[in-house]
């Protein structure tokens, strides 16, 4: 079974509800040189990320699906989500999302897993809205960005919505959106979209992790977009600083092992990177925390190249069968309660 685990999907009801409510992100008219649309966000005064209209034909998806090789998608809203509306807005936004993608999953329940995104600008709408999406709607996860609208993944208002979560032991991706430092750099969409969604993962791995969320929530997996951001690639330089320190960093965070181990214990997807950089991924991860991402339907042949690259990629780190087959699918299939693939 090889299953999908970046998978986006903008519903049409959602970019429609999106345009009715004219609030902190609108969608921009299509670039006059580029022809891509935006989405802009009026508090940060910039483009956050692209808005992608494929993919949104399902007959279609299953098509390209089927044609290279994909079983299931698991299913999320990418960047803006929910939580960059205020209350009443975030609540509509996210029902109508959630309520599009739980359509999709039960018209094919054999090929797409749902994840649900929530109004966290209102925890207890958070919560509302998670129960919900699990027990209505039959949604497998939330999908969460590295960032909710500017504030770190590790603040005390968050713990009911982990801790309900743990409960149900529900699974939390974690994809890049406009990065923490938007505002202080004041750079525009290209640079962000190639360096700052990569760093703001790192940030977003890091606060967990020092703010003992992952301490406190066994029960979750937390599954990283991209590879995790920079975290394999300065692995080394962690260690080296990390270094003799064990008892300090023990005091000063409260942290009950070393952070390299915590690190360890998110999941990453492979999406956008060729065999050459995932084999430094694979060497910090191992093959047991690693799954399968491709960014569709971002990219060319709508999407189906990124597809390719993504698959080419596995195919070139040369894995046993047997890890080769938890990679692309027997880890996915286990974090979203499939059982192995």
């Amino acid at each position: 079974m090889v299953i999908d685990f970046q998978a986006h999907l903008f519903p049409e009801e959602y970019i429609d509800e999106l345009k009715r409510r004219d609030g902190a992100v609108i969608l921009e008219e299509p670039d006059p040189y580029s022809g891509m649309t935006y989405f802009y966000d009026k508090k940060l005064r910039c483009r956050i990320n692209t808005a992608i209209f494929q993919g949104r034909d399902i007959e279609r998806r299953l098509q390209h699906m089927d044609r290279l090789g994909i079983d299931i998608h698991v299913l999320t809203i990418p960047a803006p989500g929910a939580d960059r509306f205020d209350r009443d807005d975030a609540v509509a936004v996210a029902r109508v999302a959630n309520d599009a993608i739980a359509a999709i999953c039960r018209k094919h329940p054999s090929r797409f897993v749902g994840f649900f995104t929530l109004p966290t600008s209102s925890v207890s709408a958070s919560l509302d809205e998670l129960e919900r999406s699990v027990h209505e709607l039959g949604l497998k996860g939330f999908g969460a960005f590295a960032n909710l609208n500017g504030q770190a993944l590790d603040r005390e208002e968050l713990f009911p919505i982990y801790e309900r979560l743990a409960k149900y032991k529900l699974p939390v991706y974690i994809h890049p959106t406009a990065p923490l430092a938007t505002e202080a750099t004041g750079i525009d969409i290209m640079p962000t979209l190639i360096f700052g969604w990569a760093f703001d993962s790192t940030v977003a791995m890091t606060r967990l992790v020092y703010g003992r969320v992952l301490e406190r929530f066994p029960e979750i997996d937390f599954v990283v977009a991209d590879v995790g951001g920079v975290l394999a690639f300065f692995a080394q330089r962690a260690k080296n600083i990390y270094s003799g320190r064990t008892e300090e960093i023990r005091q000063r965070y409260g942290l009950k092992e070393n952070p390299l181990d915590s690190f360890r214990r998110f999941y990453v997807d492979t999406a956008d990177h060729p065999a050459s950089t995932l084999k430094c991924v694979l060497d910090f991860f191992g093959p047991e925390r690693l799954v399968l991402g491709t960014n569709y339907p971002y990219g060319p042949e709508e999407g189906c190249v990124l597809i390719k690259n993504s698959l080419a990629a596995i195919d070139g780190l040369n894995l046993s069968k047997n890890d080769k087959e938890k990679v692309l699918g027997g880890n996915a299939a286990e974090i979203i309660g499939l059982g192995a693939a």
